[in-house]
Order: structure tokens, then sequence, then C-alpha cells
């Protein structure tokens, strides 16, 4: 890949395309002359006519020429600009989908008018995406006229402070002006309509997180975004390189409840060593099963279902994740070690470099964990909910194109990531010269110091003076250490500035802009230039001619300049009888401006330096703003600009200072209204013909005049000293970064230089082999305050920056490849959610989502022994039986499905209401009975399961204490006192152990009757912590036994127990049996009701339902925790469901899946009637017209009857319609609101299930990396185990939506009677039992 792109960088200079663009450039050109004739409304109608070629079956390349042609003149008319040549050659690179090398001041912001404008006439949409904020309001705005005169509109995006969170952007809108910058010429409108536009200006983060954003909506019309067509990407390199490690990620609250946290922190407290095991050195920790038990009785609920302990239910699974972080904070997060506690506010302590990360906060909630642990506040946890690398969001368009000065040395990178082919541009300077018409030589002389440079002159011109240049690129200065390298650039800076030469000095690092600031304000430079004198005169005076040998008695002098001070100084000169250092001095100034090459007319400058510092500006990547106007001020006479090395992309420095497009405009005005031709014309050309004019020819003009006639004046000035000087302070790990920052000297053939300094504790020279130098330079002891400068140095650099590069390279790719894996998951579930959105009916969908889980779950279920009542709890829990005896409303559950089927037949046989009563007994007794079988054999597997595990326990302990015991005998006696023994001892066994102070001592001895009496302890201890674990459980099961505290029996005799506690359950249940058959029950009083109701006579599955439901139901006093008030909570006296799962053991597979289908499918209708029937009132109470619908309603209603009939009735009120036509819309109605919560669940499960999903991705990349360990590659390991748990999440939304869709049912918020739910359903809060208070 890299040798086929590195043979496309080539074939701009050599190859067919070349030719081909070369060809095309002549066309354009050839069209200029016939452009010009045209209006300005005929210019503008050529939009329509290349759109109406388009929509005829033309392609964008043929009418590429003169859709060119026709953006350059409206440039000129509008902007008073012309595109060169190597601008319209960038342009038609850009079209074609590549990226274009353009040096800094060729007028890339131009360029891509032409490209844009072209790719935009689809009607797609085109984006140019910016660095910053500023300069894509900035570019927008100044590009804005050539759109407008060519009839497309512009739309920017901003960030979120300035656009209401995003919800809003701008149009540019030329007419609206404000003093403020961010608000001028730009109108405030909906995002979308900034999308609308035909030409979309914006920074990568805000058109990459609009697409997450839409990516998170539920209704089509809250999306911005209309696709990705065509994208310019200005200064690509550095969004699509250096900030592709950094992926786009939209976050937010996981929950606002985190009462739990503080809750689980009580309880951890509470725990004793036996209740957890943790290893410390593998920071893992759990509970044991001594501690579920304590926990689930501090907490008093279940952790584990005892019917299903292999199934934990949703608040189960969240409970113990709570417990889990908990535990993690208590045993394995130390206060002052792993974090601290300052202003209420946990603080991360990094623990490879001890340093403190404010802001930073550990995930999956233990930092709330930790908050809880210490009492501060506990903040609510983030979790992705949306997430995209930059490399696979711009690859998504169509179309990629991109611009920037300096790509070639990441074309590799460029092409295997997007496929990108960087084809450099030369210069407009360097094209001009190549042409055959030229009037330009190229020369090459010496200056003043030696180093070679290369200019251009005039050819007619036989002095042969300047008039163009290229940049001087110095060779690389290296020093010994940073300090010395810090004082040679100030120096250089002094030197400069003293002449007026305007610098640009680079740094790696915000740390290093301020640190070198620091040296430029007064005192600083005052102690450093005296240094400087200090040395002179020391050598002067003891005559040491080699000025590159070090002074060893002057080497403290070398130290940092903070440990130095004007008195050391004085002390130094005055050992040496140097009469005076004072730099009030004339003749000490005169010797410093020898020393630094300072001219004697720039002397009074050097005293200004002297007296005030230099005066500059810092600049960084914080302020994106700010930076961007200030840098293109930078080429002012004696400006300093420091400046990170990215800091101000995409602002060009001018020499002389800043240069207003808008001045530029009318100056080209002026010279058009006295029939001047501009376009050709250099920046003094102008000036020489704007003064041959009289102020009268350029009155509308005057105010531009002047400043541009001043601009020429200071540009000239700054021209003459050698123009922009650019200090690379340390070279940058990327060559393109160094290359940027050389880039913004000699902008358009004017005079500039860059040299960069380094040090050999530089990161690039201290690893990449600047031990060499330094040994070297120690070998001939060469003064730390002068460097070596060699240009192989340089290359020794690029070196090292390639392997770094390629590194980096390698680091991206790899991430890439990671993401690429969630990419196509992201993709497929985006698709999901689009089809959600926008398919009008989601039925099939929906139906074969439920089939699909049915024919998962059915055949596990039918597989395993005795476990068909884990698919009718399963079938119960998602579709529960609601019964509202107000509304007449009753949809039985699966279970009440199958038993009303065996009660009808049944009751049907039974003629008298005595045997249908007597019957119904004989049923509930015998539901009972089954519900008992079920709880016995649970009990009894419960029970032979802990015995094993009381013997493993057990086992365990014993063996622990041996070991302990044997490891206390080989230790020297007396090295441990009795209470730090007993601590260990405790924590070995993991069991609180009473023993007195005498047991205690001969334990120590190695006493073994005193040791079986502990071994003994722990067994009776552990005995009783089992026994209470089961008797827990045996009362959350079944409730309370009256007789289970008076279980006596010896430790460890398990027979006993279990057929003690199946004993005692048999005798509860066989005494409710009992009081079924003889009446004294409330089931009994149930049926007895239901009898005298003359229930007993109705057979349909409804009233079926309304039966069952209302003998199993009954009512209980109890008391309200929050205001413990007594009230009456509804429960459960019968469990069906181990019942009607004995209806199903002689079915077949097939036909248990199409009978719940069936089921389920004539709930969905009944849900759907009853979503009609209610809007249906609701719309009659409102005195709703028919053409009043929901317009999707009304046409499916309209297409039902004759259009005579629609006419007729479409402005009647919907109560006054007859039964026919209210029911066909009754049936609509219900249609549609049921589709719409369909759609609801199927998005929300979607996204909710996909965030914890992210997280779980996230989590598996960062462990995957131990595969790596086990010699497995861990990128295939990835692949696997994300495919699999993609898998997974496709079956949690099917299972989440199924869980849902028949749980939504309508509500009348009128209604005094509360609906009813069973079987697993949340129940109402229950009733308050009113009482009567006395009035005194």
């Amino acid at each position: 890949m890299a040798r086929k792109n590195q043979k496309s960088i080539g074939k701009l200079a050599t190859g067919k395309d070349f030719k081909k663009i070369v060809s095309l450039i002549m066309q354009i050109d050839g069209l200029e002359e016939e452009y010009e004739k045209l209006s300005a409304e005929a210019l503008k109608h050529k939009t329509v006519e290349f759109k109406e070629q388009l929509n005829e079956g033309g392609n964008l390349s043929e009418i590429l020429p003169e859709a060119f042609a026709a953006v350059r003149e409206a440039s000129k008319r509008t902007l008073g600009l012309r595109h060169y040549d190597v601008q319209l050659i960038g342009g038609v690179v850009m079209h074609e989908g590549k990226i274009a090398e353009m040096r800094t001041g060729e007028g890339k912001t131009l360029v891509a008018t032409l490209p844009l404008y072209l790719n935009a006439l689809t009607g797609k949409g085109v984006h140019l995406v910016t660095v910053n904020d500023y300069l894509a309001r900035r570019d927008a705005r100044w590009m804005a006229p050539i759109y407008n005169a060519l009839g497309l509109s512009i739309g920017v995006l901003q960030m979120a402070t300035r656009t209401e969170n995003g919800r809003m952007a701008f149009m540019v809108d030329l007419e609206k002006r404000s003093g403020k910058e961010e608000e001028d010429q730009l109108k405030l409108v909906p995002r979308h309509e900034a999308y609308l536009a035909d030409i979309t200006y914006g920074t990568n983060n805000e058109f990459g997180f609009d697409y997450l954003r839409d990516n998170l909506v539920s209704r089509l019309q809250d999306r911005v975004q209309r696709g990705h067509n065509y994208a310019i990407v200005d200064e690509i390199d550095n969004i699509l390189i250096d900030e592709a490690r950094t992926p786009l990620i939209i976050s937010g609250s996981a929950s606002e409840d985190v009462a739990w946290y503080e809750q689980m922190a009580k309880v951890v407290r509470q725990l004793n060593e036996e209740d957890y095991e943790f290893d410390e050195k593998n920071r893992n920790v759990s509970l044991t099963e001594l501690g579920e038990v304590h926990v689930e009785e501090l907490l008093n609920t279940t952790l584990r279902d005892p019917n299903r302990p292999e199934d934990i239910t949703p608040e189960q699974a969240r409970l113990l994740g709570y417990l889990e972080q908990a535990l993690k904070a208590k045993l394995l997060f130390a206060r002052n070690k792993d974090y601290i506690v300052q202003n209420n506010e946990i603080i991360i302590v990094d623990e490879f470099t001890g340093r403190l990360m404010p802001g930073r906060r550990w995930s999956e909630g233990l930092h709330q964990a930790v908050e809880a642990k210490e009492g501060v506040k506990v903040k609510p946890e983030n979790i992705t909910q949306a997430t995209i690398t930059l490399q696979n969001y711009f690859r998504m368009y169509d179309k990629l194109a991109g611009m920037t000065g300096t790509a070639l040395t990441e074309a590799e990178e460029f092409f295997t990531i997007y496929e990108l082919d960087v084809i450099p541009i030369p210069t407009n300077l360097d094209y001009s010269v190549e042409q055959s018409n030229s009037d330009l030589n190229i020369h090459q002389r010496k200056d003043e110091e030696g180093y070679q440079y290369t200019y251009y002159s005039y050819q007619d011109d036989p002095e042969q003076q300047e008039v163009f240049w290229k940049r001087k690129d110095y060779p690389d200065i290296v020093y010994q250490n940073r300090e010395a390298k810090l004082r040679a650039i100030c120096l250089e800076i002094v030197r400069f500035n003293a002449i007026g030469r305007p610098q640009l000095v680079g740094t790696t690092s915000i740390v290093h802009s301020e640190e070198l600031s620091t040296r430029l304000n007064r005192d600083p430079l005052r102690l450093l230039l005296q240094i400087v004198l200090l040395k002179a005169l020391w050598r002067e005076k003891f005559q040491i001619k080699d000025v590159e040998r070090a002074i060893p008695e002057l080497e403290s002098l070398e130290n940092s300049l903070d440990s130095l001070s004007p008195a050391i100084l004085r002390n130094f000169a005055q050992k040496a009888a140097i009469e005076s250092i004072s730099l009030e001095k004339t003749e000490n100034q005169n010797i410093l401006a020898d020393l630094l090459n300072i001219p004697e007319e720039n002397i009074p400058r050097l005293q200004s330096i002297l007296n005030n510092g230099i005066k500059h500006q810092v600049l960084n990547a914080l302020k994106h703003d700010e930076e961007s106007q200030i840098i293109a001020n930078a080429g002012a006479f004696g400006a300093v600009t420091i400046a990170t090395n990215m800091a101000g992309r995409g602002v060009d420095i001018k020499l002389g200072g800043e240069l207003d497009e808008h001045i530029l405009t009318e100056i080209v005005q002026a010279l058009k209204a006295n029939n001047l031709d501009p376009y050709d014309m250099t920046y003094e050309n102008m000036e020489t013909a704007i003064q041959q004019l009289s102020p009268d020819q350029y009155m509308e003009q005057t105010e531009s005049v002047h400043e541009f006639l001043q601009f020429m004046v200071n540009l000239r000035k700054v021209r003459q000293i050698g123009g922009l000087h650019v200090i690379g302070s340390e070279r940058h790990e990327a060559r393109r970064i160094d290359n940027q920052l050389r880039g913004r000297a000699a902008r358009q053939g004017d005079p500039g230089s860059s040299r960069f300094y380094l040090s050999l504790e530089d990161d690039l020279m201290r690893l990449f082999g600047g031990e060499r130098v330094e040994s070297l330079m120690a070998l001939f002891k060469i003064d730390k305050s002068l460097p070596i400068e060699n240009r192989m140095i340089g290359k020794l650099v690029e070196q090292a920056q390639e392997r770094v590069e390629g590194n980096n390279f390698d680091i991206r790719k790899h991430l890439l490849e990671y993401d690429d894996v969630l990419n196509d998951q992201r993709t497929r579930i985006y698709a999901e959610r689009e089809r959600a959105i926008t398919k009008e009916d989601l039925s099939d969908d929906i139906w074969s989502m439920v089939e699909s889980e049915l024919r998962r779950r059915v055949p596990a279920s039918l597989e395993e022994s005795h476990s068909t009542w884990k698919l009718c709890a399963f079938l119960d829990e998602i579709q529960p039986t609601i019964v509202n005896p107000a509304l007449d409303f009753a949809l039985p559950s699966y279970s009440y499905h199958l038993l009303a089927g065996y009660l009808k037949d049944n009751l049907t046989i039974a003629q008298s209401h005595e045997k249908k009563t007597a019957f119904l007994k004989r049923f509930a007794a015998d539901v009972m009975d089954a519900e008992a079988k079920f709880v016995t054999s649970n009990i009894s597997e419960l029970i032979e399961h802990t015995v094993l595990n009381y013997e493993t326990q057990l086992k365990e302990r014993l063996d622990n204490i041996e070991t302990f015991l044997e490891g206390m005998q080989e230790s020297e006696p007396g090295s441990i006192d009795a209470r730090t023994f007993q601590q260990e001892l405790q924590s070995y066994v993991h069991i609180r152990l009473q023993i007195n102070q005498n047991d205690l001592q001969q334990l120590m001895a190695g006493d073994r009757e005193v040791i079986k009496r502990l071994k003994e302890q722990i067994r009776s201890t552990l005995f009783v912590i089992y026994l209470n674990r089961i008797a827990f459980t045996i009362r959350k099961r079944v409730g309370e036994l009256p007789n289970l505290e008076q279980l006596t029996v010896a430790d460890a005799d398990w027979n006993k127990v279990k057929d003690y506690y199946l004993s005692e359950i048999s005798k509860v249940f066989k005494q409710k049996i009992d009081d079924i058959h003889s009446g004294q029950s409330d089931i009994a009083r149930n049926i007895q009701n239901a009898a005298m109701n003359d229930i007993l006579d109705l057979t349909s599955e409804k009233e079926m339902t309304t039966l069952l439901s209302n003998i199993a139901t009954g009512k209980r006093i109890a008391i309200n925790p929050q205001n413990h008030q007594r009230l009456l909570k509804q429960v459960n006296l019968l469990n069906y469901v181990f019942y009607a799962a004995n209806l199903l053991d002689e079915k077949k597979e097939e036909e248990i899946i199409q009978d719940i289908l069936a089921h389920l499918q004539s709930t969905s209708k009944l849900l759907s009637h009853s979503f009609g029937l209610f809007e249906l009132s609701r719309l009659n109470q409102a005195e709703i017209k028919v053409n009043k619908l929901n317009p999707d309603i009304l046409e499916k209603f309209k297409s039902s009857i004759t259009e005579q009939e629609y006419d007729r009735i479409m402005e009647s009120p919907i109560g006054e319609l007859y039964d026919g036509l209210k029911s066909t819309l009754q049936d609509l109605i219900g249609t549609n609101i049921q589709n719409m919560l369909f759609r609801h669940v199927l998005l929300n499960n979607i996204n909710s299930r996909w965030i914890e999903h992210l997280t779980q991705m996230e989590e598996l990349r960062v462990s995957i990396g131990l595969e790596s360990f086990a010699q497995r590659d861990p990128l295939v390991q990835y692949k696997n185990r994300s495919t699999d748990m993609f898998s997974d999440l496709l079956a949690n939304i099917r299972l989440g939506v199924m869980s849902q869709i028949f749980r939504l049912q309508p509500v009348q918020r009128s209604s005094a009677n509360p609906v009813e739910q069973h079987e697993g359903t949340p129940k109402s809060s229950g009733e308050k039992i009113k009482k009567r208070r006395r009035r005194r």
C-alpha cells in the first residue's frame, strides 16, 4: 500500500493525470473572458443550468470547467480575488477525493470554494470541516459572497455554548450586523436548517457529535444531519491524524439514585471477616455464602432467587453490583494511598507517579462507592451513551478530500486508513517560474553569515535584484542541556527583536510556552545578558582566545537562571577585577551589540529591551478564537509571538501585520473602476497603480487605500530586515508538525527563515542517540553555552522522528482495528434504529422477535427436567394478568390462559353451584399441593447443596488452622503478641472466635487439646451460620414457620435438619389445604363469594380470568415504612404457575410454541382494542372533529370509506359518527397507538442495551491485553468475544422488547379503582386504613 501511495504522489508532476489537470485548467482559463461578460443574474443562473444538466444524466466531471469558471468569476466580482492556476489544480485534486498539500499562504480557503460549489450542485449538501469554531465562521462569512452570487446558502455549526446546547446553528446572512464578532453576519436557526444549506461549515467535533446525537433520538424529525455526501477537511493532518487518537464520546448520568451506594457502605461496615474473601495482589473481592446470608439479613431481601439460584433478577443484579463496589472500596482502596479526600471530594492518586489526578473518576460505580465510604457527597456515575472514532466517522462520507500544508510525511497512513492519496501542489511562485512565459529567474547566493539561500529576480533585470525568496532553513543547533538551549533562544530573540524583525517561537507544550515567556521579562533577560557580558569581559581580561573552551571558574554560571542573581555576578566580576558589568554603561551596551550582531543604529532598541524586557504574545491551543486573531499580527514589525506548534493554524501570517480582506477587495474594486486589471498584479504593482490615481478616482475607497499604503510601508520595512523568523524550541515527534511551524515563514515568496534549537535533554535526543553527541562535547570540554551546529544532527533527529511516526501510526492503526469491530456492530445497531424510526408498521419485526425468543426458550425448558414451570413463570412475568373490574377489562397471563381452558371444561361438566364450588375447592387444593411439591423438592435440593458447601468450607478452614499453627511454630518465641495472634488466626479461618486468655496462650504453645476444642468451635459456628441461611430462605419462600426455631440437633446432623424442615413445610401446606376444604381460609371464602355472585355460571376466558384472580387475591394489614401508618396490602394466596406447568407435560414443543404465540397475539389485539377505545372516548369528550385527527390515521380512515361520505363527516365531531364508523376509527387509532408504543419500546431497548454493550466492550478492550500472556492474539480474542457479546446484545434487545410490550395498558386517570396486576407484576402500594379522629 505504501508503494502504491508513493507512486500516486508523483502523478501530479509526471503522470497522465497531471496532463489531464493541465488540460482542464486551460479549458477554465479559456472560459474566463466569456464569463466576465455575464450579468450578475446570468452568472447566478448558471447554477440552475448546472443542476438541470445533472438531473438530465450529466456528471460533475463534465461540468467541472464551467463550474470552476463560474466560481472564479464570482470571486473576482465579490472578493476581488482571482483563483490562480495552482489553486484551480488544488480544486481539481480535492474534487477527485484526494488531499491537496499546499504551502501556507497559497489560499487554501479560496481553493475550497471550487470543489465545494461543484459538489453542492448535487443538492445532497457538502461539509467544510475546520479545526476550530473561529475558522468555521470566519471562512463561511469570508467566502459567502461567492456562494451568494451563485445562489447557494451557507450554514455554520458552532459549539454548544453558542447554540443552546447544540440545538441551534447559524446561517450566513451578510445583511445582519453585530458588534460581537461571533454573531456578526450570522442568523441563529434550528440546527437542521444549517445542514439543509448547500454548504455547511463546522468543526470535526460538531459534525461527529451531531451524528451521534442523531442516533440517540427517537423521532425522525429530531435528526439534523441529512447524510454524508462530500466533505473537505481543512488541516486534514491535524484532524484525521493528531486528533484521531481521541474518540468522540457522548456520556450521561447512569442513574440519579445514589442512595444505594450509601446503603451498601453501611452494610459492608457490619460484615465480619468470614463474610468475604479478597485477593489484594489480584485486586479481587467476593462474598462467601455466609456473607450472602449476612447481607440478606441486613437488607431483609434475597440476593438470589431460591427457586432459581442460577438466575438473578435485574434488581438483584443491581444490588450485587452496588455491593461488589462497596466491598472493593472497603478492602482494596486505601485513603492517602489510592486516593485522598480534599475539599469534600475524592481525588485519585496516580499509582505510578504519586501525583494527584483531579477530575479523574473510577468507573463502574467504584468512585461512588469510595465517596460513600468516606461520607462525602456521592455524585452520579457517567456512562458512555454513544461513541465513534474520527477515523470511522469520516470514512462514512461517500467522497472525502482534504487540504493542508503538511501531509506528505503521513501519506502511507492517509492511504491505508482513508484510501486518500496525497498530492503535493507547487506554490504559485514555483509554478509560475516553470511556465515558458515566466518573467522570473531563480538564483542562489550566500548571506552575510555564510548560509546559502534561494531567491528570484526578473529576467530583464541585469542586476538580478531580489524580488521573491525561498525560506532559509538554518541547520539545527544542539546544546548540552536545556538551560543552555533556553538561553540561546532568548539571545536569538533579543538579537532579532533589536532590529525589529518579527519572530514566531514554537514550543511543544503550554508549560514550555509559559516558561519561555517568563524568560523574556525584564529581570531574567537582564540577568542573562549580564552573564553574556561577564563571560566576554572575562575572556578579554584573561586573554582566552578559544571561545569554544569552557571557563572552569564560571562553570556555576551555567546553572539554572533561577539560582543566580546580579549580586553573584558582581562577586565574580570583583574577583576578576572587572571594572563593571552594568548594562547601563554605553561601552557595555556596545559590547553586547557586537556579541549579538546588532547594528549600531539599533542600539536604542536594545536599550529599550534592557529597560523593559521584550513585549510578546503567548498563544496556546486552549484559546482557539483569541489565538487565530492574534497570530494574524505575528508578522508585524517587532512582533514576538510564542505559541505551541499547532497554534493559530488556518490563519496566515502576513509581513507588516494583518491586511483585512475587505481592504484588499476595495483596492481591487478601485483599480477595476479605473479600467485597470488587478488580478495579475502583485501588491507592489497595486501600490504603484494606486499612487498614480488621483484621490477623486478612489473617493469611495479612500480609507481602505490609506490603510493599504500604510500596510505596504510596513511590509517593505519588514522585508528589508529578512521577514518572519521562526524559532523551534524543540523538535516535535512528528516531522510534519515541525514543517508546519517552518511553513509560517516565507509566505508567497516573502523573505523568511527558520531554525530549531535542541538540547541533549530533549526527549527525542535523549531517546535516540543523544549520548553520542553528549560524549563528544564532554571529550572536547566544549562550553555548555556553545552549541554544535551540524546538518547531520538534523538528519539523525529526522530519522528518530520517522521511527516515532511509524510507532504512532502502528498505535493508531491498532486502535482502529479494535474500533472497526465495534464500528461494524455500531453500523448494524444504527441500521436497526433507522428501521425502527422510519418503518411505518413494526408489527412483523416485533412478532419476529417474540417468536425467536420462544424458539430459544421453549426447547430449553422442555429439555431440563421439571422446568416447564420456569417457562410459565417467565411468560407470566412478561405478560402478567391484568384485571380492572371498573373498566370491564381482564387480560389473562399464559398460566391463567391454560387454567381458564381447564376450568371451562370442568365447570361446564359440573351442573350445580354446589358441584362447581366443590370442584373449585379441589382445584385450589391441587394448586396448593403442586406448589408444596415444588417447595419441598426445592428446599431438599437447597439443603443438599448447603451440605456440600458446608463441608468444603469446613475442610478449608480446618486446613487453614493447621497451616497457620505450623507457621507459628517456626517463628521466634515472643515475636508476636496474643492479640495479633488471635487477629491473624481469625483472618485465616474467616470466623470470629471466642478464645479466653488461658486457651490463647496454650494455643500459641501448640496444645493439641485446645486445638481440638478450637476446631469444634469452628465446626459449630459454621454449622449455625449455614443453618440460619436455610431457615432464612425457607421463611422467604414459605413464610413464617411456627416451629422453625425449635429444632435441636447435634452439629452437622444434616439428615435430621432435612427431615425436620421438610416435615414442618409439609405441615404448613397440609394445613392450608385442609383450610380450603373446610372453608376456613380466605381462598375458600373467595370461592364462596364467587358462587354467591353467580360468577361460576360464566365461561368465557375473560370471565375465567376474573374468577381465577378473585380466588387468588387476598388482603393483609401492613405498615407503611415511610409514614409507619397501617394499610391494606394485596397479597397472592395461590401460586398457579406450578399447576399450570403440569398442563404442558403432554404437549409437544411446536404445539406449545404455537399456543403461546396465539395467546400473546390475542393479548396484543385486546390491548390494541383497549387503546383505541380509551383514545376514542377521550376524543369524544374533547369534542374533536374528524378533520383534526392525526394525519396518518385520517389518511387511512379516508381510504376505508367513500369520498362522498368522508366529505360529509370531515367537519363532524367524532361523537356524532354512527357506530360502524366509530368501530373502524377505533381500530385504526388502536393500531396506531400500539405501533407507536412498539416503536418506543424497541428504540428504548436498543438504546439502553447498546449503552450497556459499549461499557462492556470497553471493559473487554482493556482486559483483553492479558490474552497475550497466554500466547494468544488479543485482537483475535477480542473479535471472537465481541461477536458473542453482540449476539447476547441482540438477544437482550429481543427479551427486553418482549418483556415490555405486553405490560403496556391504557390508564384512566379519573378511575378510583386501581388496575390489579398478578403473578410477578408490581402491586399497588396498598390502601390506607382510615381512622376516625375524635373531635376535641
